[in-house]
Order: C-alpha cells, then structure tokens, then sequence
C-alpha cells in the first residue's frame, strides 16, 4: 500500500497527536515524501509501532528504527530486529493499518459535504448531523449507548470513525461563535 498521508491523517491512524508526529518530522526522524509533509505508509508503521512501543528512545535511536523499518518493508520481510529481544512483528502492524486505513476510507465515501447543508460542513448521510459534532462529544468521554440513544440512526461504524475523522481532518480556522 503506497498510499500519502498528511501529519494529521498519520496521527488519527496511528493514535499518536499530531504534535507528536510533527515532532518526529521536525526531529527529521521520519523523512516526508515531499517538501510539503506527506507521510509514506511505512511511516504510518513507524508511528504505529512507536505508540505501542511506549519507551523513550533518542532521537537517534528512534531514526535508526525508522530506517530499519522502511528498509524492512521494502524487503518485504515479517519482522524487524532492533536490539537482541526487541523485534517488531511487521505484518500484524500492517495488516492492522491496512484493514484500519480500507474500513475508514469505505465509511468515508459514505459521508456527504454540501455547501448548502451545515455551511458545508461534513455531515452523516441522510442526516444535518455533523461529524465534527460527534466526534467531540466522543473525545469529551460522551458514552457511546448514550450517543446511540439519541442519534439511533448512527452505526457503530459511525461512531468508532467519527474520532478519527476529527483528528484527521480538524476544522480549520477560528471556532464558530455559538
């Protein structure tokens, strides 16, 4: 899967925020795909695996693993050794990702942007129901049965994206007056 991701769709998929992974390009850990950063999908692995890992590594330490990394994809090998009993399992992390990555994007296509409905925000089908909206009430701690009570028309689908939505794709802008 060759696809590009911005900083902010690597950091919802990855479950990492975003400062966290503007810090690794800044760091020049991860090497964007191009002057405007775009990030490879051996990156997103990278970033993956980085959240999982949960150790404080150097800067260095963290470069050298993102190459091991990327090199390994290339290979396209299972695993990749970085120290004696440290070894990541790349096809569970990309086969993860992968089905992640295809499950949104399929739930995506689904959801409607019209100038006229919301002011153009997006929006669940059938419905003047933004997805911003959702996905901040689930970031605030909402509970999901509740949600679900009062918006029955929404699938768990909806509700399990509508996050990630939000940190992929956050409003741009000064935050309406209400």
């Amino acid at each position: 899967m060759e696809a590009i991701f911005t900083p902010n769709e690597a950091a919802a998929f990855a479950y990492l925020s975003p400062k966290q992974v503007y810090q690794e390009i800044e760091y020049k850990v991860i090497q964007p795909v191009s002057d405007v950063p775009r990030l490879s999908f051996a990156a997103l692995v990278y970033l993956r695996a980085f959240k999982e890992i949960n150790f404080e590594f150097s800067v260095s330490n963290r470069t050298i693993l993102y190459q091991r990394l990327v090199k390994a994809i290339e290979e396209s090998a299972s695993t990749v050794e970085f120290a004696k009993f440290f070894v990541l399992q790349l096809n569970s992390i990309n086969q993860e990702l992968s089905e992640l990555i295809s499950q949104f994007n399929e739930w995506k296509v689904r959801l409607v942007t019209d100038p006229n409905t919301m002011g153009g925000q997006t929006v669940f089908p059938g419905s003047r129901l933004s997805v911003h909206h959702i996905g901040k009430i689930i970031e605030r701690g909402e509970l999901l049965e509740e949600i679900q009570e009062d918006y029955p028309y929404l699938s768990e689908l909806d509700l399990k994206f509508a996050p990630l939505y939000v940190k992929a794709y956050p409003v741009m802008g000064r935050p309406k007056q209400e």
